[in-house]
């Protein structure tokens, strides 16, 4: 039986990785697991992509959950 595939989307997109991040620690504390994605440049180039911007993303199935625990940023 293949295993079923998850709709990943995104929740909030964060001006560092560290912020993304500890929002990303609240999600993963209440359950929900989530990725962080480096966005623009030097997003998976050399060096680090610490300072990027960073969206993150759960399943979708959990969006509404995950809204109520995250304060999503202004776009």
């Amino acid at each position: 039986m293949a295993p079923m595939e998850a709709k990943e989307v995104r929740l909030a997109t964060y001006s560092t990785w560290a912020e993304a991040s500890m929002w990303a620690e609240r999600l993963e504390e209440h359950g929900i697991l989530c990725v962080l994605v480096p966005l623009g440049p030097g997003a998976g180039g050399w060096g680090s992509s610490s300072f990027v911007p960073h969206e993150l993303r759960v399943r979708e199935k959990d969006l509404e959950e995950a809204r109520e625990l995250v304060e999503v940023p202004e776009p």
